[in-house]
């Protein structure tokens, strides 16, 4: 037995308004078409412009489509758990419990998300680009520069794998506004003594970043999302990493 989708109001709406002008554009194409007399650079400019008509038109239904399904995903929960070594840990949120979340909504509005990657310049970090694409062809894309995540026990193969699943992640994110939540304001879970958050390490890593960088302490802080260094989440370190490495790269050189 058949499903049928309704085609969201603001969708339908979109093409009400411009089924007129598409059909009148035709019109006075034709009408040229048929003149002997009709001059072809007229006419080359006529289809130019009908272009740009299907593509305004095209974009308008994209758009009207990410709207309606981006104020209908939830905010996802934190599921998965990563232990410190007995100092407590930190809660974050799978893959496929952002997925499970997303998918039946976008498909909904005729919307797909895939993901690429390649190589970063000049490092073995990798660019992670996920692509939002409507059914009319039209698309938006996110992406972020990630090191791989070569955590303790991890071989290069699964730390790839990691580093993939983060990228998947952060660019879900971005494309479609999603809040992750839990709980917990800081996103930690307590088992024993309260967790830290990143390593002193990380701390120096971050602060030379920044010196490279040349970006504003406080600028940065606001934008991951923290009051101080010492409050980041091993998440928000790679994001933040991950973001100032692609400002050092964009810098100007002395």
């Amino acid at each position: 037995m058949s499903e049928v989708i309704e085609r969201p109001k603001a969708q339908a709406v979109a093409a009400k308004a411009s089924a007129p002008q598409a059909a009148s554009m035709m019109e006075v194409i034709a009408n040229a078409a048929s003149n002997p007399n009709c001059d072809i650079e007229k006419m080359q400019a006529l289809l130019a412009m009908q272009d740009k008509l299907i593509e305004r038109e095209a974009r308008a239904e994209f758009s009207a489509a990410m709207a309606t399904a981006c104020g209908e995903i939830p905010q996802v929960e934190r599921n998965g758990t990563v232990s410190l070594n007995g100092k407590g840990g930190y809660k974050f949120t799978k893959w496929e419990d952002m997925d499970r979340v997303i998918r039946p909504i976008l498909a909904t509005h005729h919307l797909r998300l895939s993901f690429n990657t390649r190589s970063a310049e000049g490092s073995n970090a990798k660019v992670i680009i996920g692509t939002i694409s409507h059914a009319n062809g039209q698309s938006q894309s996110a992406e972020i520069e990630l090191p791989l995540d070569a955590g303790q026990g991890r071989n290069p193969l699964q730390g790839f794998g990691s580093t993939i699943s983060y990228g998947k992640r952060y660019c879900a994110e971005m494309l479609l506004n999603i809040v992750r939540c839990d709980e917990d304001t800081d996103g930690r879970y307590k088992s024993g003594p309260p967790a830290e958050g990143i390593t002193a390490e990380q701390k120096d890593e971050i602060i030379e970043l920044l010196k490279q960088s040349g970006k504003d302490t406080l600028q940065f802080l606001a934008w991951v999302g923290v009051k101080t260094l010492d409050e980041m989440t091993p998440d928000q370190f790679v994001r933040g990493k991950s973001g100032l490495l692609k400002a050092v790269k964009g810098a100007p050189r002395p």
